[in-house]
């Protein structure tokens, strides 16, 4: 990213011949000096590349790379003129205006002409020129041209960054265990037996079987990861204001995959009978319809299930008396519009996961990330005994900090960044393609991202991180199912145990479920095998 822009300074009187003669030492030390702080390489730097002082006006065209950025050298320059100007002239700046400003990117990128500042935006030679308004001192010092700056920065480097949310290398991976790979879907199964059954887009009832079989899991992981590292659970709320999606920055990264809320426009049943009417007469009832009675959306439904956790913590001070703090929820669902990669129990809008979070010093976030790791692995690799790998998979957001680059020899995995835990599903197809891989559970470490919008600080200003981890029991339960089949001589040992310390719920057979006549000829040969 290139700003180019032409500064012009407005002075309290005429400027005399020797103030006139001390501008080029002044535009020196600007240019091999002032405005280069902050930045390490020139590109990144303000370079003033002409400039002119007649009377009591300065202009000053001046070129900027993304460290120093237009907005801050045309502000250093202010300073520094109404401090050698002011102390020895006693000649002050009156007005401060930024003229015929551009933003050049070596890329093409769409940026709204409705947003503040915008003029006029153009596209030549693969590159994308966004011309800005006259700008003025008020403007420069204000968050809003800052934050279209860092949007448009943002936009740039998610381009260069090749589109992709993320960029995947592999840690590590398992052993081969499965030599005669299952070829049936699980989910086709479970739906055909009665175990599970679609509700709506998305969405499913699981039946007391399939439930037993889920709060089996959740326990054993439970017992085997998440108590012995002192994790302790807690509730949080599913619905959540819209300024929490803001601080998060969930609204701004995945409002196409948010499920939103809206609250009734009054309280007063009366004021909802024309509505009521109609539905009593037709016995149905149009969303549109609807809509006229609500408020706008207001809320969004659980995306993260962390959220709620950096919400609590907002504007507290914490001590080390407290730290690290150690949480867990599983008190209810998420929600994800998935839209058309919807599948099974893999991929829902509904779903529901064991959400553990932590927050602390650098150092104890580490720490703990690490004893998590150990823990998920002896999970994956020795108490449900499947092929699994796990990747660093570090946002595209993070990227700009040299993180990590798209072609990578080695890693540091203390940075923030998140490591995926993935299953092979053997009915999708080969291990070799990626496709046939499942994310079944992650380990992220956030840095400040969380504690800095909601304020959360240290007593003595120490620097606080946050880290979260989610479990999603759905999938974990269809990566077991995919590579071990529903032969109880095939589950893991430790697993059987769980789901056997409690008796096995009936499943429903009755005239019309099972639906079909296969379906139930294959709920028998399952029972039989579970031999309940």
């Amino acid at each position: 990213m290139i700003l180019t822009g032409t500064l012009e300074i407005t002075l309290s009187k005429p400027l005399p011949s020797e103030a006139i003669n001390d501008m080029p030492k002044i535009v020196e030390f600007l240019n091999e000096d002032y405005l280069k702080r902050g930045a390490r390489r020139v590109e990144d730097a303000a370079t003033i590349t002409e400039f002119n002082a007649n009377l009591n006006t300065i202009i000053m065209k001046i070129k900027t790379g993304t460290k120093v950025r237009l907005d801050e050298a045309s502000l250093r320059v202010k300073n520094v003129l109404a401090n050698s100007m002011g102390n020895k002239y006693r000649i002050g700046i009156r007005k401060l205006a930024l003229k015929d400003v551009k933003v050049i990117l070596d890329t093409k990128i769409s940026i709204s002409l409705k947003l503040p500042f915008i003029k006029g935006i153009t596209e030549a030679n693969g590159k994308t020129i966004i011309e800005l308004t006259e700008l003025y001192e008020d403007d420069l010092k204000r968050p809003l041209f800052l934050r279209l700056m860092q949007l448009i920065e943002e936009k740039e480097k998610r381009m260069k960054w090749g589109g992709k949310a993320e960029h995947w290398v592999l840690l590590k991976n398992s052993d081969i265990r499965i030599q005669k790979p299952i070829t049936m879907d699980p989910n086709k199964i479970l739906e055909e037996i009665g175990w599970i059954k679609r509700m709506s887009i998305g969405q499913w009832l699981y039946t007391p079987p399939l439930t037993h079989l889920l709060n089996a899991l959740k326990k054993l992981f439970l017992d085997e990861v998440v108590k012995p590292l002192g994790f302790q659970e807690a509730i949080f709320p599913k619905m959540y204001p819209l300024e929490v999606g803001l601080k998060t920055g969930h609204l701004k990264g995945v409002i196409n995959s948010i499920v939103f809320a809206s609250l009734p426009k009054s309280y007063d049943l009366s004021e909802f009978e024309e509505l009521i009417d109609s539905m009593y007469v037709m016995d149905s009832i149009e969303p549109e319809d609807l809509q006229k009675y609500l408020k706008p959306p207001t809320y969004f439904l659980c995306f993260a299930q962390c959220e709620p956790f950096y919400w609590f913590f907002e504007n507290e001070i914490l001590d080390d008396n407290i730290l690290p703090i150690k949480w867990f929820d599983m008190s209810g669902p998420s929600f994800r519009w998935e839209s058309g990669g919807i599948h099974g129990i893999e991929r829902v809008i509904e779903f529901h996961r064991i959400e553990v979070v932590w927050l602390g010093k650098p150092e104890q976030v580490i720490e703990i990330r690490n004893k998590l790791l150990e823990r998920y692995e002896y999970f994956m690799d020795k108490i449900l005994e499947l092929e699994w790998r796990m990747a660093w998979v570090t946002p595209w957001f993070y990227e700009q900090s040299g993180v990590v680059q798209e072609e990578v020899k080695s890693i540091n995995i203390d940075v923030p960044g998140t490591i995926d835990f993935e299953a092979w599903l053997p009915y999708k197809g080969p291990r070799e393609d990626n496709k046939n891989w499942l994310e079944i559970g992650n380990i992220s470490i956030h840095g400040t991202k969380f504690t800095e919008p909601f304020r959360v600080k240290h007593n003595k200003g120490d620097i606080l991180w946050t880290g979260c981890s989610g479990f999603g029991s759905e999938r974990w339960l269809l990566a077991l199912l995919a590579q071990k089949g529903f032969d109880v001589n095939d589950w893991p040992k430790k697993f059987l145990e769980y789901v056997k310390a409690s008796p096995f719920p009936r499943s429903v057979i009755s005239v019309s479920y099972p639906r079909t006549k296969e379906g139930k000829e294959l709920l028998n040969q399952v029972i039989s095998k579970l031999n309940w």
